[in-house]
């Protein structure tokens, strides 16, 4: 796990030095072979939401540093990434809709394991798998269009953005990398308990643009928003 976040973190890194706490390293303990840890750079941060502008400038400068440099031209990533203590499924995939419903599955998977299958759910699950994610990712790369892989942090929220105390620059921590669809990232965006929301999205649309098809822009974030509720309800359930 604290390999995965070293990786997480240093190709984040490699792209925006200087809103990325430096990562160090990470090992086991060695009077504990069942304990992990990872060192960054210590940065002393303010724990307040930052404006929008300034902070979708880092996010989009990522994205569009790192579109089309996938170390394989796929989704995914070369190691195990956790949002929190969840694993992503990152297997490589040539298709983005193909590698978010593995990942999707993955978290499906993980609640099953600790809670059982309800039959209500069965139904919906068949549907989200076989109407919801084909209808709505399925068009980004067919009928002509395409898209890029970039490094998507996939858990940014209040608690992983902050203000650096001494510089004044925001800070971008606590991610779980892959190559995907730049949209994704906006996923957790969408919670109104998080303040990011609207003011975001449109100074994250002004930076990037959206995919075609733009009609499909506000689903498509739903969709995404559904895998992060997923892993962040499943963890908590987990605790």
């Amino acid at each position: 796990m604290m390999g995965g976040i070293y990786e997480s973190e240093k190709a984040l890194y490699d792209y925006s030095p200087d809103h990325i706490p430096k990562p160090m390293g990470w090992g086991v303990y060695a009077a504990d072979p069942n304990k992990w840890f990872y060192i960054a750079e210590f940065h002393d941060m303010i724990d307040e939401v930052p404006e929008a502008k300034p902070f979708v400038s880092i996010i989009s400068q990522i994205h569009k540093a790192s579109m089309g440099k996938s170390p394989t031209g796929k989704f995914g990533f070369h190691v195990t990434t956790h949002i929190a203590i969840l694993p992503n499924d990152n297997t490589w995939q040539s298709s983005w809709e193909v590698w978010f419903a593995q990942a999707m599955r993955k978290m499906i998977e993980l609640e099953e394991m600790a809670h059982g299958k309800d039959d209500k759910l069965e139904s919906l699950k068949k549907d989200l798998f076989d109407k919801v994610i084909p209808r709505l990712l399925r068009p980004l790369e067919t009928g002509g269009r395409s898209i890029q892989p970039c490094l998507v942090h996939s858990d940014i929220w209040p608690g992983n953005i902050m203000t650096d105390v001494d510089t004044d620059k925001i800070m971008i921590f606590d991610s779980c990398t892959f190559w995907g669809h730049n949209e994704a990232d906006l996923g957790s965006w969408r919670a109104p308990r998080y303040k990011l929301g609207r003011p975001f999205f449109r100074e994250y649309q002004k930076a990037m643009g959206l995919s075609e098809p733009q009609s499909d822009w506000d689903d498509r974030n739903a969709l995404y928003a559904m895998y992060v509720y997923r892993t962040f309800k499943l963890f908590f359930q987990c605790l």
